[in-house]
């Protein structure tokens, strides 16, 4: 008969136009007749809002795996990475695998390294600056470089207003200054402060000289008044001899680089595990992808083999949901997961959110690797959650293919077998 080729001749002018979904659609709605009536999950036949459901199935199982393998994989790098007991005395920049000949560093920081320092003096904030108003200027001179700024004082400044206005010029330059105004509520005054971005102790490098050009603002605001020269951080690893540094960005062994924030008479430990931030981040994406899928199947409320597919979701569930609820994340009425955020702020925070899916990983009961081979199964054949005839009758009515089992039967979903049918 014609009609193979017909659909021999459209497929390939589909093909080179670059039209193939269109002509498959148009195929469907030509060949296969439609479901008796249009509730989901009901009839016959699959129709196309099976087909939508069998697609969103695939998707939705294959975006929940992938965050379960993210999960329960042991050498995620950007997942595991070392951990400070006190971020605000050391923080540290390191991802990777954990050495495996250590379980854990101390780090103690006696002194942290600091540029030179400049303290101008304080000035009754809400006072008229004195000087006149117009264009002046000044430099800044450090490690051999000279850098010139200019600063317009108007009619009716306060002190507070050109410090500022000098503070944000200063920035703005590169010159290798960082300028603040700090403000004394209770006195009412306020005072520039420079310090130099470069630490430690050669003055070559972290000095710096600040003076008048034109005008008299440096001279005013006594902003050349040096209050600290530049010093070296001192610090210890694992209780050793001190150690110095001209930066306070220092390697301390075993793949660790540190920052050290802040002097502190207690050590800080650094361990290695799960960040926590991007751990809760994961998990709050399991729950969302769980949702996905699980709405999916449990809202083709007339198909029973997508309510069997909702119902193994929240077996497996289930029978965690004590470890899961210490960790956070609960389920509603309708069986979706829910998320207890102080629950599992605390649970991250105290490493627990992490060891869940460690003790998890690799058993082949736990939690993780359940609902991820469940998931996993749905991805490669999403078909086999689907009741009813795709083809029914017409065209396809004795090809065999109901819609689920054998996937090496003839699948729809398939480009390759759309293609060897066709042809």
């Amino acid at each position: 008969m014609n009609i193979g080729n017909n659909i021999n001749a459209g497929l390939l002018n589909s093909l080179y136009q670059g039209n193939m979904a269109q002509y498959t659609n148009k195929l469907y709605r030509n060949f296969f007749p439609p479901p008796s009536n249009n509730a989901k999950g009901s009839g016959t036949q699959l129709g196309m809002d099976g087909v939508s459901y069998v697609n969103n199935l695939r998707t939705s199982s294959e975006s929940l795996s992938s965050v379960l393998r993210e999960l329960s994989s042991p050498t995620s790098p950007h997942r595991i990475v070392a951990i400070s007991s006190s971020p605000g005395s050391v923080s540290i920049q390191h991802t990777g695998s954990k050495p495996s000949n250590i379980a854990s560093m101390t780090v103690k920081i006696d002194r942290i390294a600091t540029g030179q320092s400049n303290e101008g003096s304080r000035m009754d904030a809400k006072a008229a600056f004195e000087g006149g108003a117009g264009t002046n200027r000044f430099s800044i001179e450090q490690g051999g470089k000279t850098t010139q700024i200019s600063v317009d004082v108007r009619e009716g400044d306060t002190n507070k207003d050109v410090q500022q206005r000098m503070a944000d010029a200063i920035n703005k330059s590169g010159a290798g200054v960082k300028a603040t105004v700090e403000i004394d509520s209770e006195t009412n005054t306020s005072m520039l402060k420079l310090e130099s971005t470069t630490t430690g102790s050669d003055a070559a490098k972290s000095g710096f000289t600040i003076s008048d050009v034109s005008g008299d603002l440096v001279a005013r605001t006594d902003a050349s008044k040096v209050a600290s020269v530049g010093q070296d951080a001192m610090f210890s690893v694992n209780n050793g001899p001190a150690r110095t540094s001209q930066s306070n960005t220092v390697f301390i062994g075993s793949g660790v680089t540190a920052t050290l924030n802040k002097a502190s008479e207690d050590s800080a430990t650094i361990t290695w595990g799960r960040e926590k931030s991007a751990m809760r981040d994961s998990v709050e994406d399991l729950v969302k992808r769980y949702n996905n899928l699980f709405s999916t199947a449990a809202e083709r409320t007339s198909d029973p083999r997508a309510q069997n597919l909702a119902s193994r979701m929240v077996n497996i569930s289930k029978t965690y949901s004590n470890s899961l609820s210490s960790i956070g994340i609960g389920f509603d009425s309708s069986g979706k997961m829910t998320i207890n955020s102080e629950k599992m702020d605390k649970a991250a925070e105290s490493g627990k959110l992490d060891q869940f899916f460690n003790e998890n990983r690799g058993r082949n009961f736990g939690f993780t690797n359940q609902l991820g081979r469940l998931a996993d199964s749905v991805s490669r054949n999403p078909g086999n959650f689907v009741s009813g005839s795709m083809f029914g009758g017409g065209l396809m009515g004795n090809s065999g293919y109901t819609g689920y089992g054998n996937p090496t039967q003839f699948n729809f979903f398939s480009a390759g077998s759309l293609l060897d049918f066709m042809l």
